[in-house]
């Protein structure tokens, strides 16, 4: 009765090492912002998503207070878009200094669950994001604040702005 005891003990403990293993592996994915963006893709550059464009999926980066902004995307399609994501991370934002060097990334400060979502916008629906930009040892000067989607597949609906430290 003691081993067999045992031995369930063991098999459950390999059984949960198993499961706590699954789904943690990176698929493609990096600390990067995205590149290369396909041309159906829209950025913002100046805080606005430039008006309607019909067709797309309108990124936006807008500042709402000091340090607080709003990371949003407009379906301005005549369908339904689902975006499927491989961790609880739905979108990242960076920094980055006037020499082109990446002064701080949020993903690599911050950890998500490794659980697998999906978000859909309807027809005219709005996605939004809100983030502060957190206490970090930054130069002053003026920075480009970089936000993107982090969708499993698919453009990133990378949009842009000017960020002061002074």
């Amino acid at each position: 009765m003691n081993k067999k005891t045992w031995l369930l003990a063991l098999l459950l403990l390999a059984l949960a090492l198993l499961l706590a293993a699954c789904g943690t592996k990176d698929e493609g994915v990096t600390n990067e912002p995205p590149k290369d963006e396909p041309a159906e893709e829209q950025e913002s550059t100046d805080g606005s998503s430039g008006g309607i464009l019909a067709g797309s999926i309108g990124p936006k980066l807008e500042k709402i207070d000091e340090d607080t902004y709003r990371y949003s995307l407009k379906n301005q399609t005549e369908h339904e878009k689902t975006f499927e994501f491989t961790s609880g991370q739905r979108f990242d934002f960076s920094l980055t200094n006037e020499a082109g060097e990446q002064a701080f990334l949020f993903s690599s400060v911050a950890s998500y669950t490794q659980a697998m979502g999906e978000e859909t916008m309807k027809q005219a629906e709005e996605l939004s994001y809100e983030f502060d930009i957190p206490e970090a040892d930054l130069e002053p000067g003026t920075y480009k604040l970089e936000a993107w989607l982090t969708p499993k597949e698919g453009p990133a609906y990378k949009a842009e702005t000017e960020y002061v430290v002074e």
